[in-house]
């Protein structure tokens, strides 16, 4: 009986030795993963930052989630909208503000807290700057099957005295991958690109990161990371791509997008599209709001008022049909004052 029990002790010791280091690639039953769209954040004295903020809950985890910032930086502020993430919510935005006096930056510890599970973390790396570039990215996840695209929206922002070209390239792509950004350099005023990841039929399955630089001439590089899921196409299904992804829109006026449907094996159905998440005073409206089979394009209408407020919102496109799996996809929409240039 003894030499039974010995390596069933032994064994139980190890496993909850691993289950309690944070750091363990072992998930434990009931967790989450706390992804940062960037690693960096460069703040002009005066200005805001905004890191956009992805959560996945494993393990059976089902409850709320609760986002705080450590050791912020004197003279700085942080913000999570929301703070609080209910059972339903995967994401949120983290905005840092600097006084105009801030000198200093630092490193903020993003902590990710809920009942019952292990707390995660993320480290972020902030400066003060007088000029430099700041990305982000519409979303801090993409998921496509094998040979569909999927499209990432980016929104470039210009900061302090800093008014030249930004290049984009797209680095860690897995095998089979191929990037493509329309445009692949923003010039002068531009803001926004869209990025189209194009797998392959035979790439493989699986998520990996892929992250997205920026660079300019006399500034720092700014980066955003995007989790890539590529899953098997084997079942039928669809799936959707945005052209552009990302779009700028003078409060009062309207801008369009198309939406691109790919599907996949024997699903040749319709696709029902609709739009969630526009802000007060923006309409969003799609044209067909059926693609019926056959049809492999719609039209994306965003229409604005001039009350609406500037700022850089997440419409949320999706898409859904009999004997597939529903997609959504993220448009992203910068508004700006009435009588700006966009």
């Amino acid at each position: 009986m003894r030499a039974l029990l010995l390596p069933f002790l032994l064994t139980a010791v190890i496993g909850t030795t691993a289950c309690g280091d944070d750091d363990d690639p072992v998930t434990p039953t009931g967790g989450l993963t706390l992804t940062l769209g960037q690693q960096t954040a460069v703040v002009l004295p005066g200005g805001t930052a905004v890191v956009p903020i992805a959560l996945a809950r494993t393990g059976g985890f089902s409850g709320s989630v609760t986002l705080t910032a450590e050791n912020v930086p004197t003279g700085m502020t942080a913000a999570f909208e929301p703070t609080g993430l209910t059972s339903t919510e995967t994401s949120s935005n983290l905005t840092l503000t600097a006084t105009s006096t801030a000198t200093t930056g630092g490193t903020i510890t993003v902590r990710a807290s809920g009942s019952g599970i292990t707390p995660r973390t993320q480290a972020l790396t902030v400066s003060i700057a007088t000029s430099g570039i700041t990305l982000l990215s519409g979303s801090t996840t993409a998921s496509t099957a094998q040979g569909a695209a999927v499209t990432v929206p980016i929104v470039l922002t210009r900061i302090g005295s800093f008014a030249g070209d930004v290049a984009l390239v797209a680095e860690g792509l897995p095998t089979g991958v191929s990037a493509a950004f329309s445009p692949a350099t923003l010039t002068g005023t531009s803001r926004v690109t869209t990025l189209t990841l194009t797998p392959s039929e035979t790439a493989a399955a699986g998520t990996a990161k892929v992250t997205i630089r920026g660079t300019g001439t006399g500034v720092g590089a700014s980066t955003q990371t995007v989790a890539l899921t590529i899953t098997q196409s084997t079942a039928a299904g669809f799936g959707f791509s945005s052209a552009p992804a990302a779009l700028v829109v003078q409060a009062g006026q309207s801008v369009t997008s198309t939406v691109t449907i790919t599907r996949t094996n024997s699903f040749a159905g319709d696709v029902a599209l609709s739009a969630t998440g526009a802000p007060a005073g923006v309409t969003v409206t799609l044209t067909p709001a059926s693609a019926a089979t056959g049809t492999t394009t719609a039209t994306v209408n965003v229409a604005t008022t001039a009350a609406t407020v500037p700022g850089t919102y997440q419409i949320t496109l999706q898409g859904a049909a009999t004997g597939a799996t529903n997609v959504s996809r993220t448009l992203t929409v910068v508004v700006t004052a009435a009588g700006t240039t966009p």
